[in-house]
């Protein structure tokens, strides 16, 4: 005998999953010409969102070792695209910044996912786009819900 509650969150995750891959493909995509991966997109993506950060910070907001975050840091700093800034309390600590560069190319890359969803959904009916708006809300609540207990 089945369990239709875990069957649908089996498929809940398996939707998420396919989502996830299919608009990180659709946006490596889109920013081919920039000559940026994907991971260091997610970094960019991070500093704008939340603004300075230290190394551990970006790293544990993307799952991603300090480590690896570094070599990104490395390379999306030799782009001029990042700064590293030493606190003046503790020259150990170093933050990392957008450069002016980054903040043209955020506004960009913003523009072309905002483009990109439009064309989409264009092509949906007034009811797939209810539907997907009530499903998020949903989902939406839930995590907000769960970040509460975290907490």
């Amino acid at each position: 005998m089945s369990n239709p509650k875990f069957e649908s969150i089996s498929k809940i995750i398996n939707l998420t999953r396919n989502f996830d891959k299919s608009m990180r493909h659709k946006f490596h995509h889109l920013m081919q010409d920039s000559d940026l991966t994907f991971p260091q997109l997610s970094v960019i993506s991070m500093l704008e969102k939340h603004g300075e950060q230290k190394v551990s910070e970006l790293s544990l907001k993307i799952g991603l070792s300090d480590s690896t975050v570094s070599g990104i840091l490395d390379r999306l700093e030799q782009k001029k695209i990042i700064k590293r800034k030493r606190t003046k309390d503790d020259r150990r600590v170093v933050k990392i910044s957008l450069t002016g560069k980054s903040q043209k190319f955020c506004n960009d890359f913003r523009q072309k996912k905002e483009e990109y969803f439009t064309q989409l959904l264009k092509k949906l009916s007034e009811q797939e786009i209810r539907d997907i708006i009530k499903g998020l809300e949903i989902l939406n609540r839930a995590l907000a819900n769960d970040e509460k207990h975290i907490q």
